[in-house]
């Protein structure tokens, strides 16, 4: 065999591993435990990420799963698939016996190039997060809100994600379907009605208070006063036989060696 049909060889048999790699060297070797949100690309305001981070971590702290958010002006040069996944393997997020980790991996839009979305889930999350259900989140809850504009348009695409995903992940709902508009007639509804909601309370609270009065010769500030303060003793007596539970899942911090296959789906906009 000639030197050329060599190297030919060898190239084609080491051509999966090869491009299996995505070094993404433009990325910290590793991520710091605790921290899940990593905005490179700097489209989210300080107090984002402090919710963000707390969002994900109260999931780590609980199950084994972990949620990481990247986001990139260009992704490293990579494809949205090779970025996600690539960071999902570079930094080992989620737990290596679950391999139970999702990256959500973004890179906003400019003037000259589409803005570009990716969700990788690691091969323990497939079955509750599959890829038509990642891609109904992303058409539905995300990428809307990114193409609203504005300063807070990242943050509420990643807000949903993650109110959606969080659930997902931790089997507290067994799947997603998205919530079809109210259009202009439903949400007249939804007005009244929570209008409604809203005012009848204060309806009660009212004819309580009036009646009270009535009953003891009172003013009706007095009779207010004396009913609210009534209430607030109640509500104290309850809360004194009232204790929560503790313990729950020792997270990672998010890194505990978790691996990534194919799994997820991405879009643009």
């Amino acid at each position: 065999m000639t030197t050329r049909g060599f190297l030919l060889a060898f190239l084609v048999a080491n051509a999966s591993w090869m491009f299996a790699q995505a070094p993404l060297e433009c990325l910290p070797e590793h991520g710091t435990p605790g921290r899940f949100v990593y905005d490179f690309a700097d489209v989210l305001s300080a107090e984002d990420e402090v919710e963000f981070n707390q969002t994900i971590q109260s999931l780590n702290d609980t199950t084994p799963n972990s949620i990481v958010v990247v986001t990139h002006p260009d992704f490293c040069g990579e494809e949205p698939f090779e970025f996600a996944t690539g960071v999902g393997e570079k930094w080992g997020v989620g737990d290596a016996q679950f391999d139970n980790g999702v990256v959500l991996a973004i890179s906003p839009k400019t003037e000259g190039r589409r803005g570009q979305v990716f969700i990788a889930v690691g091969y323990g999350l497939e079955g509750v997060l599959p890829d038509a259900t990642v891609n109904r989140i992303i058409d539905n809850e995300v990428i809307p809100e990114f193409k609203v504009g504005g300063a807070d348009a990242y943050a509420w695409g990643i807000r949903n994600a993650l109110v959606v995903i969080g659930p997902l992940a931790s089997g507290e709902i067994q799947g997603y379907e998205p919530i079809a508009p109210l259009g202009a007639a439903g949400m007249l509804v939804a007005l009244l009605f929570f209008g409604f909601l809203f005012l009848l309370p204060i309806l009660i609270v009212g004819l309580v208070v009036r009646t009270y009065a009535r009953n003891n010769n009172l003013g009706t500030l007095v009779a207010f006063m004396l009913v609210a303060n009534r209430s607030a003793q109640r509500r104290k007596g309850a809360f004194k036989n009232f204790s929560s539970g503790g313990g729950g899942f020792r997270g990672s911090g998010g890194f505990g060696g978790g691996s990534f296959g194919g799994g997820g789906a991405g879009g643009s906009w």
